[in-house]
Parts: structure tokens; sequence; C-alpha cells
């Protein structure tokens, strides 16, 4: 199996003189659907955005085997042009990125009930980040990354939220997602990684996590935060 990132992490907030990661150390491999956990204000939307490339490590000690146009990457906080319609939306998207698939953004959008002549300012909370979750997954990519894609959503969408992962997913496809709603993702992830602190992110298979500690994933993470 291949490893897209590798290395240590460091990031410091000078400003703040916050430090949010020192020598953390992380291993991300192809084919893999990664639940990323951790307490409040632990750094994982830092984490994130490092692994993006959205944001420098502060030291060059991650190697990356995987270029940034094949990383697609969902901030947890979003903006829009409020007066812009859906379908303006997409247009401008892929007039910005050729990998990004209309067909399949429109076809998301209908699974999920909202109409692609609605402007932003009309979509509630909840559909804004359905929306920006089908833009992040509609563009061809090898690592998807998904920053708190599901607060304010209505859970009768979670099983459309997991068969597009299930669609989408192939050996040489990663996601991570970063969720509180772990129960909603355990049935599909694989592996789990857990922030504990600025030099520690703990890595679990989630099969030997059921077979081991005959928990849920749900329960094991609670229980590796207490500590």
């Amino acid at each position: 199996m291949k490893t897209l990132i590798e290395g240590q992490i460091f990031k410091t907030y000078w400003d703040t003189e916050t430090t949010v990661f020192y020598d953390a150390p992380i291993q991300i491999e192809s084919g893999e659907i990664y639940i990323v956990a951790g307490r409040n204000s632990v750094g994982k939307s830092t984490l994130l955005r490092l692994l993006s490339l959205s944001e420098p490590n502060d030291q060059e000690t991650l190697k990356f085997n995987i270029e940034e146009k094949d990383i697609s990457y969902m901030p947890s906080n979003l903006n829009y042009y409020q007066y812009m319609r859906i379908k303006d939306i997409f247009h401008f998207h892929q007039s910005l990125n050729k990998r990004f698939n209309m067909a399949y953004a429109m076809e998301r959008i209908r699974d999920f009930d909202i109409r692609r002549n609605v402007k932003i300012k009309d979509l509630s909370e909840g559909k804004k980040k359905i929306l920006s979750y089908i833009m992040c997954l509609s563009i061809e990519a090898k690592l998807y990354i998904l920053d708190e894609p599901f607060p304010y959503v209505d859970l009768i969408y979670d099983e459309n939220f997991r068969k597009m992962i299930i669609n989408l997913y192939s050996e040489d496809k990663t996601f991570m997602i970063a969720t509180h709603q772990i129960n909603e993702f355990e049935k599909v992830a694989s592996k789990c990684l857990i922030v504990k602190n600025r030099s520690l992110i703990e890595s679990y298979d989630i099969e030997s996590i059921r077979t081991d500690e005959e928990i849920s994933l749900e329960e094991f993470v609670k229980e590796r935060m207490r500590i």
C-alpha cells in the first residue's frame, strides 16, 4: 500500500504564541478511509489544513507522495457569495478546476433535495454544508479531506453521505473525515486517527478495535480521549 504523506508535524501560530503541533508523527496510506477524532481545540482543523497543503508546516519534515492537484479539501468554515445560485457556483468551480465533475454535482444535489436555481442565502446551514460536501467529492482526486462536514445536517441524509464515499472509493483513493458523529461513519471507515496532544497523533485499525476491544469505535475514542 502506498504512503501518501509521512513525517512529523510542526505548527506554531506566532501571533498568539500557540504551538498546536510539535514533532507529531503522521502517516497517511492510500486506499484507506480515516476518521479523524479528538477533543475540541486540540488541532484537528489545523492538521487537515496542513495535510491539504492549504497551510504550511513550520518545518520541512512532511513528505508528500501526492501532488496538490490530487487533493480535494472541504474546510470547516464555508465562504460563499450569498447571492449566487448553486448552478453558477458549480460553473465557477468548473472554470477553475477542470477536474470538477459538473454532471456528478448536479446529480448529487437532487439526492439531497436541493434545487440548482436556489441562491446560497436561501439555504439552511445544513444545506450549505451538504453543498460544500458535494463540491469536494465532485473533484476527481486521490485524497479527499473533509473537516466537520455534518453539523446542522438532518440525519435522514446520513445514508446518502455514506453512499457517496462508498461509490467513489477505490484502492487509489483516500478519505479523511473529521467528525464528532463517529457512529455514523464507523460503518465505512477503516482507520481512525486520534489527535491526543501537540506531540501525539494515534492511529488505529478500526476492525482490530472491534475484534480485540469488543467495543464500538465511538466508545474506544471516548476512552482514549479521557487518558
